[in-house]
């Protein structure tokens, strides 16, 4: 059951990879841009990390993230999609909780979640107030 758990959060963090491209090409500004990017690199990092505890490296990103939040930035708009998606974040830091203790390595990934949903409800906050864009990791 651990593996088959770890191997679904091994392709959630691929295809956030893609969510994340797909949310850059929509973008309209280079630091929001940026940040999405940076966002994605952390999720294919995270990727990586879990491929080193299950062995598994056949996996590929899908799109079954990528379409429907495509869609949902479409219909509702960047903000309404970008604060679903920062409780997102924050629900994978929990998700991860039961494996950080068993694996250390997690415990960073965990808290990179909980920092990427925090980052995406700053920029929300950014966004609706004409702010800049905040830096990742800030």
């Amino acid at each position: 059951m651990e593996q088959k758990l770890l191997l679904i959060f091994q392709q959630s963090e691929l295809d956030a990879v893609k969510m994340y491209q797909v949310l850059t090409e929509k973008a309209a500004g280079e630091d929001e841009k940026q940040l999405l990017r940076g966002l994605g690199a952390v999720e294919g990092r995270h990727a990586a990390v879990l491929r080193g505890i299950t062995g598994v490296s056949d996996l590929k990103p899908t799109d079954k993230m990528a379409k429907p939040i495509g869609l949902l930035r479409e219909k509702l708009g960047k903000k309404a999609t970008y604060t679903l998606l920062a409780l997102g974040e924050h629900g994978a830091y929990y998700l991860y909780q039961p494996f950080a203790r068993k694996y250390d390595v997690l415990r960073q990934v965990a808290q990179d979640e909980r920092d990427h949903g925090k980052t995406l409800l700053r920029l929300v906050g950014a966004l609706r107030r004409s702010l800049p864009i905040p830096v990742l990791g800030n």
